[in-house]
């Protein structure tokens, strides 16, 4: 699962999975139109649905916490 929510964020931006940071948005590696993108990715790969309580920035500013926002509705479902 981890590394095909690796793949889904490389396909956005290369630099993604490299990126050691903890802020996505500060680091210019993905912005809100990407964001938006990205939940739609991860709703289509995985089957899941991304509330519009989930879609603040903070369940999207690394890489892990999104891991973990997708762990967490793959429990839930």
């Amino acid at each position: 699962m981890e590394q095909k929510v690796l793949k889904i964020l490389e396909e956005l931006n290369e630099d993604i999975p490299a990126y050691e940071g903890d802020n996505l948005f500060d680091a210019g590696l993905l912005d809100s139109l990407q964001a938006v993108d990205l939940v739609g990715e991860l709703e289509d790969a995985f089957d899941i649905e991304i509330d519009a309580k989930d879609v603040v920035e903070d369940n999207f500013k690394s890489k892990d916490v999104i891991i973990a926002l997708v762990k967490r509705l793959l429990e839930d479902s």
